[in-house]
């Protein structure tokens, strides 16, 4: 995410202006400052009411939600919305989290096949939902990825309409700077947390487990299992792994943190 530009100034921080992704060369050919890009810990989703806690639902069917991810360009929108700030993820567990694994691969678009998935859904001529949006607080350009996932959406016949309820809403976590899958799949899919909206005894079996043991190889394991289910039962759209675009004074010595976490003690005065 675009993040703030720090200068030292006699000792001090002088904190400017945030400064979005897509002005990262006016930065660059300033003369004055530079950016810095890292992997972050954090995953951009959207969330799906398979638990129906906002009511009866068209994404309580798993066909609908597989449907959706297929709907999507997800691709396209990270080449040409974000400019190749995101890293793709086939369900929500981060590139960088332990227990990640990387042979399973991400949805790609598929219209016709989406199409015949919400047939028999039930969904013939498609439907019309509200899509919960908001400002981009944490999430770097979301109000424009987010329109451009609804076009692909609309293709399908899932007709999203922006609104400020629904039981389809941006989300993005970042695992509370702990880099292990487990910092993500207790809050954002346990059935009943607070933060989760989608119900699933057999992953929570999983959860359970792979918080219940300290035997890495055992977790790896149990966690290549979660992201499978996870995968198979489409439970939220899958975005991708975001990564940091931090602005930085050429005075100044620092790099992006991949933990989201700026630490100033750390910067120092260039050159020395």
């Amino acid at each position: 995410m675009a993040t703030l530009i720090a200068e030292l100034i006699s000792g001090g921080v002088d904190v400017i202006k945030a400064v979005p992704p897509d002005q990262m060369d006016v930065i660059n050919k300033s003369g004055r400052a530079r950016t810095s890009v890292a992997p972050i810990l954090r995953t951009a989703i959207i969330q799906l009411d398979q638990a129906g806690r906002s009511g009866p639902n068209p994404f309580t069917d798993r066909r609908v939600r597989q449907a959706a991810n297929l709907a999507a360009d997800v691709d396209a929108v990270i080449k040409h919305v974000l400019n190749g700030l995101g890293d793709r993820v086939a369900t929500a567990i981060n590139p960088m989290a332990f227990g990640y694994d990387p042979s399973l691969k991400p949805f790609r678009q598929d219209l016709a096949r989406a199409r015949k998935l919400l047939a028999e859904a039930g969904y013939p001529n498609g439907f019309d939902v509200r899509f919960r949006t908001g400002p981009p607080i944490v999430e770097p350009a979301v109000q424009q990825t987010s329109e451009a996932i609804s076009a692909d959406l609309a293709q399908a016949g899932i007709r999203v309409h922006q609104n400020y309820i629904g039981p389809v809403f941006e989300w993005s976590w970042g695992y509370y700077s702990v880099f292990d899958a487990d910092a993500i799949l207790y809050d954002v899919f346990k059935c009943g947390e607070p933060y989760s909206y989608y119900c699933n005894k057999e992953l929570d079996d999983l959860i359970q487990a792979g918080r219940s043991t300290l035997d890495q190889k055992k977790r790896v394991e149990i966690y290549a299992k979660a992201q499978r289910l996870l995968f198979d039962d489409a439970a939220y759209l899958y975005k991708w792994g975001l990564r940091g675009v931090w602005g930085i004074s050429n005075r100044v010595e620092y790099e992006a943190p991949r933990d989201e976490i700026d630490r100033m003690f750390v910067a120092r005065p260039r050159g020395q």
